[in-house]
């Protein structure tokens, strides 16, 4: 819950027993913004290199947890799902 104290804070405390869940809409925004300055075509090529250079540093961090991450029951076939959208060309 995120109070008056916590505000500034990037997480959102979730309970009691002090779980916290990341706020994974700020994320998706910062992924937006480097996509948006990257493809800005008043930038220039130095300053569009380096939003691509910080969108792969993200894609291969993202991509490490995903390797970590356990299997939990009832999970979605995200692989098969990814790769449909990747041979749609959506992805």
């Amino acid at each position: 819950m995120v109070t008056k104290n916590n505000a500034h804070n990037e997480r959102v405390y979730y309970n009691e027993k002090g779980m916290i869940i990341p706020d994974s809409e700020k994320a998706k925004h910062i992924i937006w913004e480097l996509e948006f300055e990257m493809l800005n075509p008043r930038n220039d090529g130095w300053t569009g290199s380096d939003m691509k250079k910080r969108l792969w540093d993200i894609k291969m961090r993202v991509d490490q947890a995903i390797l970590k991450a356990p299997e939990y029951v009832n999970d979605p076939d995200y692989e098969d799902i990814y790769l449909l959208e990747r041979i749609k060309g959506k992805v």
